[in-house]
């Protein structure tokens, strides 16, 4: 009964160890799992966008922070890392081991001339149970130095899965901006062969009646295909725009639902931005991938102190117990005859047994004294090691200025561009129209039609292109300060970017006001104008109210684009034909 109570405390004791072993996980989705497309199996990865008819850029993000593979794989990286530094504190443990062993000896003894007293047959069984207890009781703070390694791999790995939330939020903007770049180009490219058409068509009766040569007709013809060109090479932007989408969400389809529509609301006013500074305290605080550069330069570090405990003595402490036992047999004596007549033979015991009890402990230790200046080389070489290390960390922190200088800078000049584009285009319009009206009277020449025609689409082309590099360029700015976590993301009761307030200022110093816009509608901001600023909504940490006064600088608002002569809806489905 004992025995039995015995083996199922163990088997419990098994199951606990195995269940602490356990790593559970939601499995990838199940298609990526095989290797076949049109058979795959579908689960809940591919009903994504079941609930959904109008994606917006914020959707995309959080369906792609929760289903990207790549960022799901850092995640779990985080996990592995948390147990190495889990591991590292078992340091700190005693070791307890316990062995057994069982043996059965057995010996035949044969053609013995000349014994007495010696078994045919010897049989020895032996067992042995131990149980071994080693400590580390010092090791020069090896330990500690390991400990504060691992905790800094740790928050490493951390910041590589905020960078990799970071840049794919950024990836997945660029990609949805430039599915509605492609819808914009299909809709300008249907509206030029509409044109292109309706001339062809006024040109064929005029021709009819003898009024234009043939030449003029097939004009019309020529442009009308490059205009159905330019669609098809809108069609195709627009299906590799999606499948670039898809994937970064981590839809298996890999593409989209013809019925899913996409918000025409990006052709908005500009307002200003704070001060380039306060972008730049941003990022210095927060950027994850600078972070983590630092805590590599603090791994460094620790790796070189632990080359210091080379110089101690290691000190152990360990305790044994054992328990053995001896059970002999012994068969088919020689046997001895007595010393006197009458007395029984003097033959040893057939069979024996011994049980032998025994404890120990102690302390032990080991200094190495000299092995060959191996630890002072070593010592060296880890202090190179800490030295790439910091100037690591000083290049990632001109990288981190330059990109946020870049971002900013790129945000400012599309803006600008923009403005001028969209007079551009209302400019080019009205001149299409004159020249159109002048070809039809008579008074202009065809090659002059084409050369507005072709200004018109050039002007709209640039215009939307411009739209959607101030889109690109605020994701980029967003992704050079690192202004959201992922959670930010994660949650659907964020829809945009959070907002970036102007630098605080202290009490007894008046705050920077934005300078009003000039009233004249014609004026175009200089090329670097200082402290200009334009507004992309992000989200500045605590640690902007310690920025000096000194650090502000003026805010510029540029004035507000005028809305244009003809915005018309981009279509949800590239394959219908724009609102008008």
């Amino acid at each position: 009964m004992e025995l039995r109570n015995v083996f199922k405390v163990g088997a419990f004791g098994l199951l606990l160890a195995a269940a602490g072993g356990c790593y559970e996980y939601p499995l990838p989705p199940a298609a990526t799992m095989g290797d076949t497309y049109t058979q795959r199996k579908q689960d809940g990865a591919d009903r994504l966008l079941d609930d959904i008819t109008d994606l917006t850029l914020a959707d995309a993000q959080r369906i792609a922070i929760r289903n990207n593979p790549t960022y799901i794989a850092a995640y779990h990286a985080v996990n592995a890392a948390r147990m190495r530094y889990l591991q590292a504190w078992g340091a700190y443990s005693p070791t307890v081991s316990a062995s057994f062993s069982l043996g059965d000896k057995q010996t035949w003894t044969r053609n013995t001339v000349n014994t007495t007293g010696t078994p045919n047959y010897t049989e020895g069984i032996s067992t042995s149970t131990a149980i071994n207890v080693n400590w580390l009781v010092f090791d020069g703070l090896a330990r500690e130095f390991s400990v504060l390694i691992y905790r800094h791999n740790f928050d490493y790995q951390k910041m590589l899965e905020e960078d990799e939330a970071r840049t794919m939020m950024r990836a997945v903007a660029y990609a949805y901006n430039t599915v509605l770049l492609a819808i914009e180009n299909k809709r300008i490219a249907e509206e030029d062969r509409d044109f292109q058409k309706s001339s062809l068509r006024d040109t064929q009766l005029k021709y009819q009646a003898g009024a234009v040569p043939l030449s003029d007709v097939l004009n019309f013809e020529i442009q009308m295909n490059s205009a159905e060109t330019n669609l098809i090479s809108a069609d195709y932007q627009y299906e590799t725009a999606i499948y670039a989408l898809a994937v970064l969400m981590g839809y298996p389809e890999g593409t989209f639902p013809k019925e899913l529509k996409f918000p025409s609301d990006f052709k908005t006013n500009f307002s200003d931005l704070p001060s380039v500074d306060v972008y730049l305290d941003t990022a210095l605080a927060n950027r994850p991938d600078l972070k983590g550069y630092r805590e590599q330069l603090e791994v460094a570090k620790y790796q070189m102190y632990q080359t210091w405990s080379a110089y101690s003595p290691t000190v152990n402490a360990y305790f044994n117990f054992g328990y053995s036992t001896s059970l002999n047999r012994r068969s088919g004596w020689q046997s001895e005859p007595p010393a006197k007549s009458g007395e029984p033979y003097n033959n040893p015991a057939k069979r024996t047994y011994s049980e032998s009890p025994s404890i120990g402990y102690g302390l032990t230790a080991d200094w190495t004294i000299f092995n060959g200046l191996i630890r002072e080389n070593k010592i060296r070489e880890y202090k190179a090691n800490l030295a790439v290390a910091e100037f690591s960390v000083a290049a990632k922190w001109l990288e981190v200025v330059s990109e946020v200088r870049t971002a900013y800078a790129n945000y400012v000049q599309s803006v600008k561009q923009t403005r001028i584009f969209e007079k551009t285009r209302d400019l080019s319009a009205q001149q299409r129209d004159l020249v159109d009206e002048g070809y039809k009277a008579g008074n202009t020449e065809l090659t002059r039609l084409n050369e507005a025609q072709r200004d018109l689409v050039e002007a709209e082309t640039n215009l939307a292109s411009s739209y959607i590099n101030i889109q690109n360029a605020k994701a980029q700015l967003d992704a050079a300060v690192a202004a959201n976590s992922a959670a930010y993301y994660g949650d659907p009761e964020n829809t945009a970017p959070g907002e970036l307030k102007n630098t605080p200022v202290s009490a007894d110093s008046p705050e920077t006001q934005p300078v009003p816009a000039p009233a004249d509608e014609s004026f175009i901001p200089p090329a670097n104008p200082a402290g200009t600023t334009m507004d992309s909504g992000l989200k500045a940490p605590a640690s902007q109210s310690q920025i000096p006064p000194a650090n502000r600088s003026t805010t510029v608002v540029v004035d507000e684009p005028a809305a244009p002569a003809k915005a018309p809806a981009i279509p949800a489905d590239p394959t219908k034909a724009p609102e008008k």
